[in-house]
Formats: C-alpha cells, structure tokens, sequence
C-alpha cells in the first residue's frame, strides 16, 4: 500500500467504541462511548460500573415496588408519615409540579391503578369495567399528597405513589453527569425508553429514530441530537387487543381507561427526567392540549402521531426530522 492510500486508510478508520449492555433497574441498560483512544477503554470500564452502581442505588432508593424501600413503606400505610430522604423528596416535588402544570395528566398517585389493569396472558390478562376503572381512578389526585418538611403521607386509604413515570429519567441524567464527571463527552445512554445522546459519535452526529407505532421493525421519523434527551411513549409497548379495541398501559387518571389522543408521542428536551415526564403527559393530554404544553416550554420538541393516525411536529423540529410514510394497517 503506498503512504498516501494507507494515511487514507487510517483517515477513515473511526475512533473505537466502549460498549455495555446490562440488566437493571427492571429494564436493560445499554451504554456507548466513543473513545478517543483505546488507551481509554479501561477508564470507560470503570465509569459504566459506577454508573451501574449509581443506578443500584437510585433503584433502591426510588422503587414503589419494595417493601423496604422509603415509597414501599410509604403505601404499606398511605395516611401515615414517612420520612423521605432530601434526593427522593426534591424528585417527588418536581414531580407534583409537572402534576399541576399538566392539570394532572401526570400524577404519582396513578400507582393507586395497581392491579386493575393486565396486558399479558402470563400475567392474566384483565380489562376492567368502566365502572370499575371510574372508581378506582378517584384515588388518583396529587392534590393529596401531603408534604410536611421531610414527611410525606396522602389524603385517603388505598391511595398508592409511585414515581415510576419519572424515575428511570432522572437515572439517566445521573448517569449522564456521572460520565461527564469522569471526563466523557461523547456517548450513548438507553435505560428502557429513556435515552440520551452527548455530543457526536466520532464525526458524526448521534442519529434516533422513532418507531412507528404498528410495525416494530420501522422508524417513521429520524433526526440527529446532540446533548440531548429522547423518549418515547407508546400504546403498543403494553397492550391487548379485545374485540377489534387496542387497551394499553398508558391511562387517562380521569377515567383510569386508556387514553384516546394519541399513538405515540416522542419528546426532545435538555434532561432526561423531563422528557420522560412529557412523554407520558403529553400524550394523555392529546394532540390540541398536550402540543400547546409543549410550544409553551423552551428547549422542549415533540413529534406526535394522533390516534386517526396523523403526524404533529412541534415547531423547533420543522425540517430537521426526516418523515416516512407510517406502515399501513387494518387494525386498531
């Protein structure tokens, strides 16, 4: 090979990648980094096992699913106090106030829901009545979650909290500083649905696209981010399908049935705690109310597909989202 085709050949040769993928905080975890050398693969290595740890941590912290966790304890006996640390009080406060900026669409007592609803045949399936949904969501009410310093108890027996519609975001801007702390600045984070996307993967932007709702194997919209957070919602992650009717896992805590507004909707913004926040409320919200919420909040996009199937940008992504005709279906 002469000199010049192999400095061609070394040119075109991209930086090496750290890649991790593990099991935690109930979904998978999976981790890239683009190094600037090998010689920083071992630095990687030990930022990602810190990263676990800190996920580890938070997981234990935050879950409303163990008994011994402060959340656990908390809907064990709802009317009673229970100490908070500062860390889960501060994300709780945060919470109650996308509570009230979404009229309720988002709330931390949907956790009260538990139970009611099954979208799986391993988990006998079960699709309540109208009736039943009704007075089970009248429990859901942030209103009622009352903060006294650091103890936290709510408004009525059978009441439950959960922060499982913002917890896995707020994970990943921990791991997200983490890494930044330890001196990366170019990277890939994806815990369940939440990702994050840090600076460029090599010379080239970091590249995410959204599925489209009735054929996993497409993405009906792609776009290049760059520090930058991404979710997305969908009633096809759990569902069943009765009767010619799509049920999923996204309830309305009006009616405690699932809502009606939308497909899918995929939220942009700075941290990943909000857009997993929005995600969730904006689609509850539905197209007219749930795109204006949007438009109100700097540094915050969305793409939307409604539930007659349209597609709904948000402004600031007006010709930097590439579109694709979504899958044709038949079905609900």
């Amino acid at each position: 090979m002469s000199p010049l085709l192999a400095l061609i050949a070394i040119a075109a040769t991209p930086p090496p990648m750290y890649e991790h993928t593990a099991e935690i905080m109930t979904t998978r975890l999976v981790v890239k980094i683009a190094l600037a050398s090998e010689a920083d693969r071992p630095r990687a290595e030990a930022a990602v096992a810190a990263a676990k740890e800190e996920l580890l941590r938070l997981d234990a912290l935050l879950s409303e699913w163990k008994p011994d966790s402060p959340l656990g304890r908390l809907n064990e006996a709802p009317t009673k106090r229970v100490r908070l640390p500062k860390e889960a009080l501060e994300l709780l406060q945060r919470t109650l106030q996308w509570s009230a900026r979404t009229g309720g669409a988002f709330d931390p007592t949907f956790a009260s829901l538990w139970g009611l609803w099954r979208f799986s045949a391993e988990d006998a399936a079960r699709i309540p009545t109208p009736k039943e949904a009704k007075a089970r969501a009248a429990l859901i009410d942030y209103t009622k979650v009352i903060i006294e310093g650091d103890e936290v108890h709510l408004g009525a027996p059978g009441m439950k909290l959960g922060l499982g519609g913002i917890a896995k975001g707020y994970a990943v801007d921990r791991v997200v500083a983490l890494l930044r702390e330890r001196g990366f600045a170019n990277f890939f984070i994806k815990l369940g649905g939440e990702l994050y996307l840090a600076g460029t993967r090599s010379d080239r932007p970091w590249v995410a696209g959204v599925q489209d709702p009735r054929d996993a194997r497409a993405s009906f919209a792609v776009l290049a981010l760059k520090d930058s957070a991404f979710t997305t919602s969908g009633d096809y992650e759990r569902y069943l399908i009765k009767d010619g009717v799509r049920y999923h896992h996204i309830i309305d805590p009006s009616t405690g049935y699932p809502a009606r507004g939308a497909r899918s909707v995929t939220i942009v913004a700075q941290r990943a705690e909000d857009a997993d926040a929005l995600s969730t409320s904006v689609f509850v919200m539905g197209p007219d109310k749930g795109m204006a919420l949007v438009e109100s909040l700097p540094g915050v996009e969305a793409i939307m597909v409604t539930g007659d199937g349209r597609v709904l940008l948000s402004s600031g992504l007006e010709g930097k989202v590439q579109l694709r005709p979504l899958a044709p279906h038949s079905g609900p």
